[in-house]
């Protein structure tokens, strides 16, 4: 599944889940998108610098609020490996596996693929080994 693909799957987990998601097209490319998990709201920035990184950063905002977490801040993207971050790494890891997944053998998949395919950091690979390897 492409990345073109990928996004409405994402945006309907979104909506049959009542998250609202808007793209906004003024904002700087450097503006990483937020959440406001009590308003169950995503903004995204569809200019952001490096397109390739939009679906990974929509998964991961989706699992600040499909995750359970509570927050009363918004939450700026940022893809660090502790935390609040990490749980919504790991929860946008496994929303984007099944689309990933439904086509392949097990022997055609390659973690480092899967991360190149969502430009996922490389510091979350044992993430996404052990999600992978719950998939199987």
């Amino acid at each position: 599944m492409t990345n073109n693909e990928i996004k409405p799957y994402l945006m309907n987990i979104a909506l049959d889940n009542n998250i609202s998601v808007v793209f906004f097209d003024t904002l700087d490319p450097y503006t990483p998108p937020a959440t406001d998990i009590e308003a169950r709201c995503i903004a995204m920035n569809s200019r952001w610098h490096n397109k390739s990184e939009i679906t990974f950063q929509l998964a991961h905002e989706l699992g600040h609020i499909l995750s359970g977490q509570q927050s009363t801040k918004v939450l700026y993207f940022t893809p660090y490996k502790y935390g609040m971050e990490l749980e919504a790494n790991e929860y946008a890891i496994s929303l984007l596996l099944p689309p990933y997944l439904e086509d392949k053998n097990a022997w055609d998949i390659n973690v480092h693929q899967f991360m190149d395919h969502f430009s996922i950091p490389y510091h979350l690979e044992d993430i996404v080994i052990r999600e992978i390897k719950k998939s199987l």
